[in-house]
């Protein structure tokens, strides 16, 4: 198993020592938006499925319009169940976001 990814351990670090990150919740299908919003220094984002017209294959773009950067793609998942959280992890989620909890 590969070692995560240092941008994923620099955001734990900081959530561990408490101290804040910055975010946002992109819920516009535009790669060009999350790029924008990655390169300016976010700490993450959540490429948002329950809501909007996001799917699948345009959130896997909105994920790696986030590499190169420290910021760490999240996706929020569609309901509170578990097996919805496998696909956007196979896409390249680092984390998943689920609602309602």
């Amino acid at each position: 198993m590969s070692p995560p990814p240092k941008s994923l351990n620099r955001l734990r670090q900081q959530w561990r020592d408490g101290r804040p990150t910055l975010g946002a919740i992109a819920t516009i299908p535009s790669i060009q938006t999350v790029r924008i919003m990655a390169e300016c220094g976010l700490d993450w984002i959540i490429v948002d499925l329950e809501h909007g017209p996001i799917d699948l294959n345009t959130a896997h773009a909105m994920i790696l319009a986030t590499a190169g950067t420290p910021c760490v793609p999240f996706a929020r998942i569609a309901a509170n169940e578990p097996w919805l959280a496998k696909a956007p992890m196979d896409i390249g989620a680092l984390g998943i976001n689920f609602p309602m909890i």
